[in-house]
């Protein structure tokens, strides 16, 4: 349901949601429509808060898991993914997306009970028992996703995609970053309690996860679906999947996408690790340099939402893009002696700048392929994103830990020297070695994905053109609105405003 849908000088019910004339009335950012997506993703978030990242990591520690078993668990939310393709298959032919979105995400939700209950299994089938659990929970949770995206991208006007998902993003970062450390503080004060039992800590936090997750599924069954639009035939399932990749301009995106995953899990994966062991930071540091980049990112997103919504996806992601190669590339110089008595704050602002960074790409990236995918015939094309941008993101990380040895035994070094006078000072300005060498490159490869982006055809409200003029008035606008007094006062209004509202009649918003 596009702009071309709507019909000047009337109004029609879809779905159960009044839309005005126009597309800026059809799904109201704070409406009842919205809070539904919210709160689907807020609980999705706490979903994958709890059961990923490095509490999967722990968990599976805790239940005796090889450094195989790790590197498995780890890629298996990637090639998950191909799983999409199938699901593709499922939406066109049923074409009941909210049915899929429910019935995979609620059976797949569900065998995270079973990853939960792995630490009561003999220890000899404990950790294959929690891969396959997590294989089919997140397998089931990619076959869901195609049909949420296709979904998403006929629910919400193309004009609102900035400010109704950037909200939405914030909300989530937001819980995630909180889960996160109130499920640190679980742990580890489970594991004082109950010392040699930490694996049962770690399978009630995925016990709630999965309670949490499943009270998703009910709010994803309770919001409104539009109809896909009819088909005059049924194409051929080769024809179906091709059909992102003969769309020149989709295609060019693709490209895009898929260089840009392949260019950040080429080094970001290893981030921590070389901080850990190179650097020799503690955990403290790093956790509290991690909450640094979340926070930044979290608020940035009304930022890069108001300025998608302003001018386009594309102009956005050509500043957030570079900026975050920028970021890349500074990581090389932080293994150089002068840097060492600045390094931890240097550390710092990298790590904030990445925040703003990743929240734009993230935003504008996902929002783009939603706009450029057809209406009512997204689900292919979305699918082919996730699908490619998938097998790079698993292929690059897969790269870099195979070479990391060989690059450790190789140095690259830039040298100014001066000469004369009976002596010779050398001064070391850039060094490659080990992990910085990966940092290098994936910014060489950010850069050609840079390339690709330039000939994608997007029409935006300002164009593709993002001056930093811009950036900078509307982040001053943004820091204003909630420094004033007025948008002081808004913020503490704002619990008995959303209690008036839902008190206030509002049109009904359920299944069709």
């Amino acid at each position: 349901m596009g702009k071309g849908s709507a019909r000047s000088g009337g109004k029609s019910s879809e779905s159960g949601v009044t839309r005005e004339s126009t597309d800026e009335s059809y799904v109201e950012p704070r409406g009842p429509l919205f809070r539904l997506v919210l709160y689907d993703g807020l609980a999705s978030e706490a979903m994958g808060t709890l059961t990923a990242g490095v509490f999967l990591v722990g968990f599976a520690i805790e239940l005796g898991a090889s450094n195989l078993a790790i590197g498995v668990l780890a890629a298996v939310p990637f090639f998950v993914q191909l799983l999409q393709l199938p699901g593709v298959i499922l939406v066109e032919r049923l074409r009941l997306r909210r049915a899929v979105c429910v019935w995979a995400s609620g059976i797949g939700r569900c065998f995270l009970l079973g990853a939960a209950a792995t630490p009561l299994l003999p220890p000899e089938i404990a950790v294959p028992a929690l891969v396959a659990a997590l294989a089919i929970h997140q397998g089931l949770g990619a076959v869901s996703g195609c049909a949420w995206n296709s979904w998403m991208r006929d629910l919400v006007p193309p004009a609102q995609y900035g400010r109704f998902f950037g909200r939405r993003t914030a909300a989530t970062t937001a819980l995630a970053t909180a889960l996160g450390l109130l499920g640190s503080i679980f742990v580890e004060a489970w594991k004082r309690g109950e010392p040699g039992r930490g694996a049962l800590g770690y399978g009630c936090l995925f016990a709630v996860s999965a309670l949490v997750g499943l009270y998703g599924v009910y709010l994803l069954a309770i919001t409104p679906e539009p109809a896909m639009a009819p088909v005059e035939r049924r194409p051929p399932v080769l024809e179906l999947l091709s059909r992102p990749f003969r769309d020149g301009n989709f295609r060019r995106l693709i490209v895009f996408l898929a260089a840009w995953s392949f260019a950040v899990n080429l080094a970001a994966p290893f981030f921590t690790v070389y901080m850990l062991k190179t650097l020799a930071y503690p955990m403290t540091v790093v956790m509290a340099l991690t909450i640094a980049s979340q926070l930044s990112n979290l608020g940035s997103l009304s930022l890069w939402g108001a300025l998608i919504d302003r001018f386009s996806n594309k102009a956005v992601l050509g500043v957030s893009a570079p900026l975050f190669l920028a970021c890349m590339l500074a990581w090389t110089v932080t293994g150089q002696p002068w840097l060492h008595p600045f390094l931890l704050p240097f550390l710092a602002l990298l790590h904030i700048a990445m925040g703003i960074a990743t929240a734009g790409v993230a935003l504008a990236s996902s929002n783009i392929a939603m706009k450029l995918s057809p209406e009512g015939g997204a689900t292919a094309y979305l699918a082919a994103t996730g699908v490619v941008t998938a097998v790079c993101a698993s292929i690059a990380p897969i790269i870099g830990g195979s070479f990391s040895d060989f690059f450790a035994a190789h140095e690259l070094a830039f040298q100014f020297v001066w000469k004369g006078g009976g002596g010779e000072v050398a001064l070391q300005v850039l060094g490659f070695k080990a992990w910085t060498f990966f940092f290098a490159f994936a910014a060489i490869v950010g850069l050609y994905s840079l390339h690709r982006l330039a000939g994608i055809h997007e029409i935006g409200a300002g164009g593709d053109r993002l001056m930093l003029r811009d950036l900078l008035l509307e982040a001053r606008r943004s820091v204003h609105s909630l420094s004033s007094a007025a948008g002081l006062l808004r913020v503490a209004r704002a619990p008995l405003l959303r209690l008036r509202s839902r008190r206030a009649p509002e049109t009904a918003v359920g299944p069709p």
